[in-house]
């Protein structure tokens, strides 16, 4: 006689519901494992090539991807254009339809077409942007106002100031765009930007970032990485690549203090400007927490505090640039530290790293005052600009 089989208990079958319930738990941790490893390897693989890494197994597009493409929020809003060697720059027009944005990179104050003129360029960052004028001021217009007020006679200035420039675009955009201008007096208000390589390569301090940025993209280095294993999809293509491939190089990399670049920059800057025939002179600029006397208002020192809460070395680097900088500063003939300049003072701050008009307003008249002898004489102060070619 046959045995028939024994039918599936009840109890039995939610066993076995509950062993592939678990069995496929298991499987989809397995799988994650599998991919959180291999994306890791492949993370690690192009750390070691110095190329870019991503987010393990899924990049959103908010991450280095984003950060790693040229159109971000500098030319989305038509305030600059590519530049090859400075990687943004203002364009022909320049951010507004100003006849003033005539030269390309440039602002315009006064008559250039008069022979009788003193031509003198401005340089530097956001500080000296005149397109943030309405913001905070423009000290340049200050010292533009005085110059055509006083014993100098007509002036024309230029200023070439772009906020985020370090003296390493000053310098770069001084030898290629200034002697077209054909200037009497280089003048740069700089520090800020220096402090701690914060817009330029620690190793490669004539290379901005953004500039690198551009470069990558433009030898296809540069793309949005893929969402799903993108240090793996990433690995795979550079290790397919063929000796034909677009590379970027930053030239030779070398070590030196944030301080010792700013004095390299300007005394580089001294020595174009002297071989066009102009005068150099450079300013070691304000900032708050690092003067001494300045008296913040209560709105002041709160952003002051607000901005150290989100950077907490800023105060010990920033000492330990301008302590250096100013050592520097004393040692050129061509430099004024005026990092001091709102000692005893209040209320001169938009922001912890912008002068507001006030602020501005006695910047422009200490670079007049320094600049020019406040006489009948309308001669320039001669011990307080670089040599000329023939000094």
């Amino acid at each position: 006689m046959n045995e028939q089989p024994l039918s599936e208990t009840p109890h039995s079958v939610v066993l076995s519901r509950q062993a592939k319930i678990v069995l496929g738990i298991l499987t989809i941790l397995a799988t994650l494992i599998l991919l959180l490893a291999t994306d890791l390897m492949a993370r690690a693989y192009l750390g070691a090539k110095g190329a870019p890494q991503y987010s393990l197994v899924w990049q959103s597009s908010d991450k280095q991807g984003k950060k790693e493409t040229v159109v971000d929020r500098r030319l989305s809003q038509g305030l600059n254009v590519l530049d090859p060697q400075l990687g943004y720059a203002r364009p022909a027009g320049g951010p507004t339809s100003e006849p003033a944005w005539r030269r390309p990179g440039f602002r315009t104050s006064g008559d250039e077409t008069s022979g009788a003129a003193l031509r003198l360029v401005v340089l530097g960052g956001s500080t000296s942007d005149p397109y943030y004028e309405s913001d905070w001021g423009a000290w340049s217009e200050t010292l533009f106002t005085r110059l055509n007020e006083g014993p100098t006679g007509p002036a024309v200035v230029y200023n070439g100031a772009v906020s985020g420039y370090s003296t390493n675009q000053e310098l770069l955009k001084l030898i290629r765009d200034v002697p077209a201008l054909a200037p009497d007096v280089v003048v740069s208000l700089s520090g800020v930007n220096d402090l701690n390589f914060s817009h330029s390569l620690r190793e490669h301090p004539m290379v901005s970032p953004y500039q690198l940025v551009m470069l990558r993209t433009l030898a296809g280095k540069g793309h949005q990485p893929p969402r799903f294993m993108p240090n793996l999809l990433a690995a795979m293509r550079s290790g397919g690549e063929k000796d034909t491939q677009l590379t970027v190089t930053a030239g030779s990399s070398y070590e030196m203090t944030d301080a010792e670049m700013w004095r390299r920059n300007v005394e580089l800057m001294n020595a174009a400007s002297a071989q066009m025939g102009a005068r150099f002179h450079v300013f070691l600029q304000p900032a708050m927490g690092i003067e001494p006397g300045y008296m913040p208002t209560d709105s002041e020192a709160e952003l002051y505090a607000a901005m150290l809460s989100s950077k907490p070395d800023y105060a010990e680097k920033a000492a330990a640039f301008y302590t250096a900088a100013r050592r520097h500063c004393e040692e050129l003939m061509y430099c004024t530290d005026i990092s001091d300049v709102f000692a005893g003072k209040t209320g001169l701050y938009h922001d912890p790293r912008h002068p507001n008009h006030q602020g501005n307003k006695l910047i422009g008249d200490t670079v007049f005052k320094t600049l020019f002898a406040l006489d009948s004489s309308p001669a320039l102060a001669e011990s307080a600009l670089g040599q000329t070619p023939e000094q």
